[in-house]
């Protein structure tokens, strides 16, 4: 938990991971074999098993949905994009940090009483909405310029048996591979080696995925650890939701960038029942994830993406289930150790 609350406070979107991989960084010094990072901005990290020439490839991706600053109205207003799939109306209201100050503000939209009837009814789109940090003009607001990224101020807390947050999409894999990596070696070095990437730009189309596996050789399968959505509180009953939080983690079959193996998607599910490990399995195809990036790469690498559940997901604030996590993180840690076991087609 102290992990996962650590890295969901940490403010990291596209283009602007250096202090959640720093962090990362940090956490795995002593515990891998080998670290370094690529000019896009990946994190690769490895540990050597065993057997030096196979290797399981983790992926987890550390950007964050987020929104950057379009522009400064002459009213002191911030006009602003949105960085990754947001809907703009979970937005308003909500406190931002903007700049490298973290200045305080609200995402402000027309007040109740002065919206006409038909404003009323309207979703609004990005473009009306904007950022009041409390200036009076534009010329109060020297140190934010375009270009500053805007983050969610949103506090990591624990109700029951659940995590509250944001970032969840994707801190939740970052901590589970983080996790996996510094008990590796456990009970000594692994079968096979271990290459991790913490990937960039994940949420603006996979490019940190598109270069995570180049120049790997040998790489039995991609398991990528994710955040998903879960649809169990939203939608009519007669809807089967995509996930069920406290079903454990959710294996994806297919989605809109891949679609997972027969014998690989059948590899997971068996570690998982031999070891008494709860799972589900995503029962959407919208959405894409690295994986439908790395198993592209050269001659292709089989992929699967294990994801943790998370009410809200995309917004300011995430509801994860704690055994979830548990069970997300001991799934990953038993597929690594069962690697050498898996065969290519």
């Amino acid at each position: 938990m102290v992990l996962l609350q650590k890295y969901s406070t940490i403010c990291g979107a596209a283009g602007d991971e250096e202090h959640i991989r720093a962090a990362i960084e940090e956490e795995l010094r002593g515990s891998v074999d080998e670290m370094k990072i690529n000019p896009l901005g990946n994190l690769t990290a490895v540990v050597r098993g065993e057997d030096l020439e196979q290797t399981v490839l983790l992926t987890a991706h550390m950007d964050e949905v987020a929104l950057i600053v379009k522009s400064i109205e002459k009213n002191g207003l911030l006009k602003f994009y949105s960085i990754g799939g947001v809907v703009p109306k979970i937005l308003i209201g909500n406190t931002v940090a903007v700049g490298k100050n973290k200045t305080p503000g609200v995402i402000a939209y027309k007040s109740y009483h002065i919206m006409t009837p038909e404003e009323k009814k309207k979703i609004p789109d990005v473009k009306e909405l904007a950022i009041d940090v409390g200036a009076s003009s534009s010329d109060e607001l020297k140190e934010i310029s375009p270009g500053d990224y805007a983050y969610f101020r949103s506090d990591f807390f624990c109700q029951g048996d659940c995590f509250f947050g944001k970032a969840f999409d994707d801190r939740a894999g970052c901590a589970a591979v983080t996790e996996v990596l510094k008990s590796a070696r456990a009970d000594g070095a692994p079968p096979v080696t271990v290459t991790a990437v913490f990937t960039a730009q994940e949420e603006v189309g996979l490019r940190g995925g598109a270069t995570a596996a180049y120049g790997l050789r040998n790489v039995l399968f991609n398991l990528n650890l994710e955040g998903t959505a879960c649809s169990d509180r939203e939608l009519k009953k007669t809807y089967t939701p995509v996930t069920v939080s406290g079903a454990g983690p959710a294996i994806t079959f297919m989605d809109r960038t891949s679609i997972t193996q027969r014998h690989l998607l059948e590899f997971v599910q068996s570690i998982a029942k031999n070891r008494g490990i709860p799972f589900q399995l995503k029962r959407a195809v919208a959405g894409g994830t690295d994986a439908g990036a790395t198993h592209l790469t050269e001659e292709g690498i089989p992929a699967v993406t294990m994801s943790v559940p998370v009410r809200y997901i995309h917004s300011p604030w995430g509801i994860m289930n704690r055994k979830d996590f548990e069970n997300f993180v001991e799934l990953a840690r038993a597929l690594v150790k069962e690697a050498h076991h898996f065969r290519k087609a």
